[in-house]
């Protein structure tokens, strides 16, 4: 409701939407209620691209690619690694998932990814068609880093 107020007004008139952010945190957070994945705004899934070319973006220069969802709801862009995620889609995915920040950030060279992506192109050589979950991904994060990487 705040977002189509503020598109019928020019404005949203004082309010402040990165607080629709911070009562989704505090819904999963407090009262522990699990937000389905692809509720618009809050869903674990909102704003999340597939393509590795929009993970590199990211990378470079987020603003291009995230400036309304930052702004508008203090969230990152999110990537859905798949089949065309390549490395970067894969380092961009650990940083945002285990909430890595600065001098903690992997790149595509962290010794990690090439294993990640190993795995993700044999499952889609042996058939799969669907995106990897973030489930999937953090198992097997978790077994190649013997687990060393534990979400935050």
């Amino acid at each position: 409701m705040i977002f189509e107020y503020a598109s019928l007004r020019g404005s949203f008139d004082g309010m402040d939407p990165t607080v629709i952010t911070e009562i989704a945190e505090y819904f999963r957070n407090n009262i522990g209620y699990d937000i389905p994945d692809m509720t618009p705004y809050v869903g674990r899934n909102f704003n999340m691209t597939r393509a590795g070319i929009h993970a590199d973006g990211l990378l470079k220069d987020e603003e291009i690619y995230n400036i309304f969802t930052k702004k508008l709801l203090n969230r990152p862009a999110l990537v859905m690694v798949g089949k065309t995620s390549g490395l970067t889609g894969i380092a961009y995915w650990i940083n945002e998932n285990y909430g890595l920040e600065g001098d903690e950030m992997i790149s595509m060279r962290d010794p990690i990814v090439v294993p990640m992506k190993d795995w993700i192109d044999e499952e889609y050589a042996l058939g799969r068609v669907a995106s990897m979950s973030n489930h999937e991904l953090e198992q097997k994060l978790e077994e190649l880093s013997d687990g060393n990487f534990c979400k935050l």
